[in-house]
């Protein structure tokens, strides 16, 4: 009986020692991949560090582009402020230039009436002094061609009125 023991023993050491073996060789297997994996994630990590570089690279790349660019539209702005303002002096120049105009062609087509004193009537005029209102024969041969739109325009009206 004593030997049946022992038997018995032994066949369960045999498989424990077995199954401890087929463990030992599960896990040397699963270490394996463990280790191919890491290699793996190794060269996954250079990877991700490259592109991690090359997209700051691109960053500053792209920065410096929008504040040269800022720069250059800062300058284009500012131009374009001075633009502005000649223009706005041009437009103001115009109107009150046009306001002239419009009140020396009133003038000039309606002009207004003076009761004439006598001292004046008695007088003759004097040829020298007198500057006489253009007749149409003067203003056809004084006037010189309109070179412009708004000359042409500006000469239509006048003649209109007279």
């Amino acid at each position: 009986m004593v030997e049946w023991i022992r038997l018995a023993l032994d066949l369960i050491l045999i498989a424990i020692v077995g199954a401890g073996l087929m463990q030992t060789a599960r896990l040397i297997k699963h270490l394996m991949g463990l280790q191919q994996n890491r290699v793996e994630m190794e060269r996954f990590v250079r990877d991700f560090h490259t592109t991690v570089l090359r997209a700051e690279a691109g960053i500053k790349g792209l920065k410096n582009a929008a504040r040269e660019s800022g720069d250059d539209l800062e300058k284009l702005v500012e131009k374009a402020v001075l633009v502005r303002d000649e223009l706005s002096f041009i437009v103001e120049s115009a109107d009150q230039i046009a306001e002239r105009l419009s009140e020396s062609a009133s003038t000039a087509v309606r002009p207004e009436k003076k009761v004439a004193t006598k001292s004046e009537e008695t007088m003759p005029p004097h040829p020298a002094n007198e500057t006489a209102p253009p007749t149409k024969s003067d203003e056809t041969r004084v006037t010189p061609a309109p070179s412009s739109r708004a000359e042409k325009e500006l000469l239509q009206a006048l003649q209109k009125l007279s």
